[in-house]
């Protein structure tokens, strides 16, 4: 499990260095707009939502290792081409690339559910969403570090750190063993993607497909625009914006890494999932009233920001890890990695949703409209929360 943690958190400082450089290599070096910005993130996620069913359908039937293995390989790969990328076109190749190798989330997450008890499912998701964060501490970090560094463009040396990264985490998850039962081999061929979708849309598992599909949905207006904001807002450059999302990763590792535990058993794992979304609208209000100046303490514009960035990550970290559990819990056990790929798949849906309407909505007027929509989002998300928990408790088969 350590060794499985650390490939994870090897595999997200990659993604989480484009974090800080973006808005400055697409909108001030190559002079395009937030949209195409924002399409680049939802480039990535699309192939993310596109990929996550099928490799964890795969893992159910050749085994999760070999899936893993080549998917960092993958990534590798994807993150030196974009390294050496000067234009749009293969910027957007070498993303979706990459978005097709990091559709292995489910898989990691499939292999960890195989290794650990149904009861203690909701602490281990919540030490992978602390390696993620862990990942996301390092990586805008880096990238923001390093993004001077060199001759070439801003992004180029925190790409290639990335690509290291990645080798080692491909060379990590040679030692892993394998963790699954492989399902029957005589059962017919997975089905398309099509019929798994719809599969998983009249089975128990459907709430959950649309509360992952809200939550990210929601959260991706945080994630297209909050780097807008803290340019907006603070004047931040790349090195400024990497340190806070350090902050950032380390408020969710905070809160799974330990806190997740103290809530589940409190609230339950979709209470907790409720808790941490009305944490997540509160902070989104905040951040909107924020963006427009309705917000007390304008004098002390970098503790507005701390507040609302605590809110919003708290309510995240909360949110993800229980809701993975529960999902886990409600998934049949020769076929939980197709199961939670496809609903990882929801969840990557909506974040490219999110990033796809997120450009277009800030240049609408300002950040106030994209944190706003989030909001009502997340709403969405509290009437589902209400739905499941009122629902028989599911065990996994």
């Amino acid at each position: 499990m350590p060794v499985l943690l650390l490939v994870v958190f090897i595999n997200f400082v990659g993604i989480g260095a484009l974090i800080p450089v973006l808005p400055y290599t697409v909108i001030e070096t190559l002079g395009l707009s937030a949209t195409v910005m924002t399409l680049l993130l939802a480039s990535f996620a699309f192939a993310m939502f596109l990929s996550n069913p099928l490799l964890g359908r795969l893992s159910d039937y050749i085994g999760r290792r070999p899936v893993l293995i080549v998917s960092l390989g993958v990534n590798v790969l994807a993150h030196i081409w974009f390294a050496f990328s000067s234009d749009i076109v293969q910027m957007f190749a070498a993303r979706i690339l990459a978005g097709l190798a990091a559709g292995n989330t489910g898989v990691i997450q499939a292999m960890i559910a195989d290794r650990v008890a149904a009861k203690d499912r909701a602490r281990y998701m919540g030490l992978f969403g602390a390696a993620i964060g862990t990942g996301f501490v390092a990586g805008p970090a880096l990238g923001g570090l390093f993004s001077g560094l060199g001759d070439g463009p801003l992004h180029q040396a925190p790409f290639l750190l990335a690509a290291g990264f990645g080798i080692i985490a491909l060379v990590l998850s040679m030692r892993l063993r394998e963790s699954a039962a492989k399902a029957p081999a005589e059962k017919a061929p997975p089905a398309p993607l099509g019929v798994r979708i719809m599969t998983v849309l009249r089975s128990e598992l459907a709430l959950y497909a649309l509360a992952f599909f809200c939550l990210n949905l929601s959260f991706a207006q945080v994630e297209a625009s909050y780097i807008l904001l803290l340019r907006d807002y603070l004047g931040f450059g790349a090195t400024q914006t990497g340190w806070l999302f350090t902050y950032i990763g380390v408020c969710i590792v905070l809160v799974q890494a330990g806190l997740i535990n103290i809530a589940v058993k409190w609230f339950g794992e979709v209470g907790t999932v409720g808790f941490g979304a009305s944490m997540l609208v509160f902070g989104q209000i905040i951040t909107a009233l924020l963006s427009v100046g309705f917000l007390i303490g304008d004098a002390y514009p970098l503790a507005q920001i701390v507040l609302t960035t605590t809110a919003v990550c708290f309510g995240f970290g909360f949110s993800n890890p229980a809701l993975s559990a529960a999902a886990s819990n409600a998934a049949g056990k020769t076929t939980m990695g197709g199961a939670l790929g496809t609903v990882q798949g929801f969840a990557s849906l909506g974040q490219v949703a999110g990033l796809v309407l997120a450009g277009p909505l800030y240049q609408l007027g300002g950040s106030h409209y994209p944190f706003g929509f989030g909001a009502c989002i997340t709403f969405i998300l509290l009437i589902v929360v209400i739905v499941l928990k009122r629902r028989p408790t599911i065990k996994a088969a």
